[in-house]
């Protein structure tokens, strides 16, 4: 027996403009590639997000990306994706869809019976108590990211469907789109949709992607720096690049220590100078930086943690250690621990153990930093 109820006619526009539905593969492997798990939150590239591209696809929840919202957009709430079925994803013809985006509007009983008119199990994806990680992580970051619009006056309380795809979120997820028109679509998705930080992030793991590659650094003085591949190098180039020119008032960078006691010494002029003599057996830093604009100059070790090795308690001592060797005097010293991103497995298993008097960096957000030191009576601030 067909569902023969008369649609609502803010819905009826969806016949001349419903998407080809994508597989739900298709959808798990594109918001990775949009969302890369190694520089983004988990909830917005998980199952769970694919299931809701793919439902909110299903139901036409598509608005503009930019400018004013038609009236007749159709709206989703979380518990309309927990109840979308893969039995009822694969009746994926336009009255079918009709249907189905009726019925949830009408509540969980109506998609109920409207599944058992068309003689399926009502089997839904998710359970109803997964709505929260949509609603409140997911759809935010989302939304965040240029991927979602919000319906404006519905408070974030209210039951009523307030959330739909972005169309230029929605485009990405076009089903069997080669890979270069996907990615050709990413590039443009991100430069004009994405938040500043999102953009930053999707470099960096574009980046650590390309590893098989040199990486190119231009240090402070201009000149170019090809590094061994890998995610130090790129965790470096971000150093450099990026952080000594935010926090330096006049970086030169001294020394870049690479893989198979490879030590790059960039100014030796300065070095001399300085009276430091490098010595690649002995242990060494990723990156040796002097600030020569601060008085006295400011020496500034640097760790660049791809797996394992941030300057905890232990790499702290060895480390002021190996600067007096170099002549370099404690009170000059200063450490800086770098990591990919906060959800690098190393920065989550690591942080924990960095040094008293240390800094950390991420290169996926590179205008914070982090510092830990102890506090003192003296501290500024409220009593």
């Amino acid at each position: 027996m067909r569902w023969s109820m008369p649609l609502p006619r803010h819905i009826v526009r969806m016949a001349n403009a419903m998407r080809s539905l994508p597989s739900f593969e298709e959808c798990v492997e594109r918001l990775e590639l949009i969302f890369p798990r190694a520089a983004f939150d988990t909830v917005l590239s998980n199952p769970l997000a694919a299931w809701a591209v793919a439902s909110m696809i299903y139901i036409d929840a598509v608005a503009p990306a930019t400018g004013d919202l038609p009236a007749d957009v159709i709206w989703a709430r979380p518990t309309m994706i927990l109840w979308m079925s893969d039995e009822a994803y694969a009746r994926d013809d336009t009255q079918s869809r009709f249907e189905w985006v009726k019925a949830a509007l009408g509540g969980k009983q109506s998609v109920a019976t409207l599944l058992d008119s068309w003689e399926l199990p009502f089997n839904a994806k998710y359970g109803d108590n997964s709505r929260e990680t949509l609603r409140d992580e997911t759809f935010p970051g989302w939304l965040d990211e240029g991927a979602l619009r919000v319906k404006p006056g519905v408070k974030t309380s209210s039951p009523q469907p307030r959330w739909a795809l972005t169309d230029a979120f929605a485009e990405l997820f076009e089903p069997g789109l080669p890979e270069p028109v996907v990615l050709d679509r990413l590039e443009v998705f991100r430069e004009n949709h994405m938040s500043p930080s999102g953009k930053v992030k999707a470099v960096v793991a574009r980046e650590r992607g390309e590893k098989a590659h040199a990486v190119d650094v231009t240090l402070p003085d201009g000149t170019v720096r090809h590094l061994e591949p890998g995610e130090t190098s790129i965790i470096l180039k971000g150093v450099i690049e990026q952080w000594a020119p935010a926090r330096l008032e006049d970086p030169v960078v001294l020394s870049i220590s690479e893989p198979g006691e490879k030590i790059y010494t960039a100014d030796s002029e300065v070095m001399q100078r300085l009276g430091i003599v490098i010595d690649a057996a002995t242990l060494v830093p990723d990156a040796l930086l002097v600030d020569v604009g601060s008085i006295p100059p400011a020496f500034w070790v640097i760790e660049a943690v791809a797996s394992d090795g941030p300057i905890d308690e232990d790499r702290k001592r060895s480390l002021l250690r190996w600067a007096m060797k170099q002549r370099i005097r404690e009170e000059s010293c200063f450490f800086l621990t770098a990591f990919g991103s906060r959800n690098a497995a190393p920065a989550k298993r690591r942080l924990k153990d960095l040094a008293t008097g240390t800094f950390a960096w991420y290169a996926d957000e590179p205008t914070h930093e982090l510092a830990w030191y102890e506090l003192s009576a003296d501290q500024p601030g409220p009593a």
